[in-house]
Protein backbone atom coordinates (compact mmCIF):
# COMPACT_ATOMS: atom_id res chain seq x y z
CA UNK A 1 0.00 0.00 0.00
CA UNK A 2 1.12 3.41 -0.78
CA UNK A 3 1.09 6.50 1.79
CA UNK A 4 -1.91 7.82 -0.21
CA UNK A 5 -3.92 4.96 -0.33
CA UNK A 6 -3.05 4.59 3.39
CA UNK A 7 -4.86 8.09 3.75
CA UNK A 8 -7.59 7.04 1.33
CA UNK A 9 -8.87 4.10 2.37
CA UNK A 10 -7.90 3.89 6.34
CA UNK A 11 -10.67 5.44 8.72
CA UNK A 12 -8.39 5.66 11.76
CA UNK A 13 -4.55 6.82 10.60
CA UNK A 14 -1.57 7.10 13.30
CA UNK A 15 0.55 10.15 13.41
CA UNK A 16 4.03 9.96 14.99
CA UNK A 17 5.06 13.10 16.08
CA UNK A 18 8.53 14.24 17.58
CA UNK A 19 8.80 15.36 21.72
CA UNK A 20 11.15 18.00 22.83
CA UNK A 21 12.73 15.60 24.60
CA UNK A 22 13.52 12.84 22.52
CA UNK A 23 11.37 10.05 20.98
CA UNK A 24 7.87 10.32 19.35
CA UNK A 25 4.29 9.75 20.27
CA UNK A 26 2.03 8.01 17.99
CA UNK A 27 -2.21 9.07 18.28
CA UNK A 28 -4.63 8.27 16.01
CA UNK A 29 -6.84 11.04 13.95
CA UNK A 30 -9.01 11.71 11.14
CA UNK A 31 -7.35 12.32 7.68
CA UNK A 32 -8.83 12.78 4.40
CA UNK A 33 -7.58 13.56 0.83
CA UNK A 34 -8.71 16.22 -1.60
CA UNK A 35 -7.40 16.34 -5.29
CA UNK A 36 -4.94 13.92 -4.37
CA UNK A 37 -3.27 15.90 -1.34
CA UNK A 38 -4.36 14.31 1.90
CA UNK A 39 -5.03 16.98 4.80
CA UNK A 40 -5.59 16.30 8.63
CA UNK A 41 -7.03 18.91 11.16
CA UNK A 42 -7.25 19.14 14.76
CA UNK A 43 -10.97 19.05 15.89
CA UNK A 44 -9.55 20.18 19.65
CA UNK A 45 -7.53 23.38 17.71
CA UNK A 46 -4.21 24.17 19.27
CA UNK A 47 -4.91 22.39 22.91
CA UNK A 48 -3.92 19.46 20.86
CA UNK A 49 -0.84 17.83 21.95
CA UNK A 50 -0.06 16.22 18.46
CA UNK A 51 -0.89 19.31 16.67
CA UNK A 52 1.74 21.47 19.07
CA UNK A 53 4.42 19.14 18.43
CA UNK A 54 3.99 18.95 14.26
CA UNK A 55 3.29 23.08 14.28
CA UNK A 56 6.72 22.94 16.02
CA UNK A 57 8.63 20.45 13.86
CA UNK A 58 6.47 20.75 10.18
CA UNK A 59 6.68 16.80 10.24
CA UNK A 60 4.90 14.23 11.10
CA UNK A 61 5.44 10.15 9.86
CA UNK A 62 2.23 8.42 9.66
CA UNK A 63 2.32 4.36 10.61
CA UNK A 64 0.80 1.43 9.44
CA UNK A 65 2.14 -1.57 10.87
CA UNK A 66 5.57 -1.83 9.96
CA UNK A 67 5.23 0.79 7.16
CA UNK A 68 6.26 4.44 8.29
CA UNK A 69 5.69 7.33 5.79
CA UNK A 70 7.37 10.40 6.64
CA UNK A 71 5.85 13.89 5.51
CA UNK A 72 6.07 17.66 5.85
CA UNK A 73 3.19 19.76 6.74
CA UNK A 74 2.22 23.10 6.68
CA UNK A 75 -1.03 25.37 7.37
CA UNK A 76 -3.77 25.69 4.97
CA UNK A 77 -4.78 29.64 4.57
CA UNK A 78 -7.10 29.44 1.28
CA UNK A 79 -10.32 29.32 2.32
CA UNK A 80 -11.41 26.86 -1.00
CA UNK A 81 -9.07 24.18 0.11
CA UNK A 82 -10.55 24.37 3.39
CA UNK A 83 -13.93 24.09 2.44
CA UNK A 84 -13.23 21.10 0.13
CA UNK A 85 -11.20 19.42 2.96
CA UNK A 86 -14.54 20.11 5.33
CA UNK A 87 -16.42 18.02 2.27
CA UNK A 88 -13.71 15.48 2.06
CA UNK A 89 -14.16 14.80 6.22
CA UNK A 90 -18.24 14.85 5.57
CA UNK A 91 -17.86 12.16 2.64
CA UNK A 92 -15.61 9.65 4.53
CA UNK A 93 -16.76 10.10 8.19
CA UNK A 94 -20.71 10.92 7.41
CA UNK A 95 -22.40 12.68 10.12
CA UNK A 96 -22.54 13.05 14.14
CA UNK A 97 -20.84 14.96 16.60
CA UNK A 98 -17.44 14.31 15.62
CA UNK A 99 -17.60 15.38 12.31
CA UNK A 100 -19.38 18.09 13.47
CA UNK A 101 -16.68 18.96 15.75
CA UNK A 102 -13.71 18.40 12.63
CA UNK A 103 -15.61 20.92 10.42
CA UNK A 104 -16.89 23.23 12.59
CA UNK A 105 -16.16 27.00 11.96
CA UNK A 106 -13.90 27.63 14.51
CA UNK A 107 -11.21 24.65 14.34
CA UNK A 108 -10.75 25.47 10.07
CA UNK A 109 -7.82 27.27 10.68
CA UNK A 110 -6.26 24.44 12.11
CA UNK A 111 -6.36 22.58 8.49
CA UNK A 112 -3.03 20.57 7.72
CA UNK A 113 -1.74 19.76 4.49
CA UNK A 114 0.61 16.57 4.23
CA UNK A 115 3.21 16.69 1.67
CA UNK A 116 4.14 12.82 1.60
CA UNK A 117 7.77 12.42 1.00
CA UNK A 118 7.27 9.40 -1.43
CA UNK A 119 5.18 12.18 -3.64
CA UNK A 120 8.48 14.57 -3.42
Amino acid sequence: MTALDYFTRTSTIHIATELKAGGEVVTPIWAVVVDGVPYMRSGYGATSKWYRRVRRTHHATFVDGRHRYPATVEPVTDEATKAKVDAAYRAKYGSGPSVDDVVAPNVRDFTLRIDLEEQR
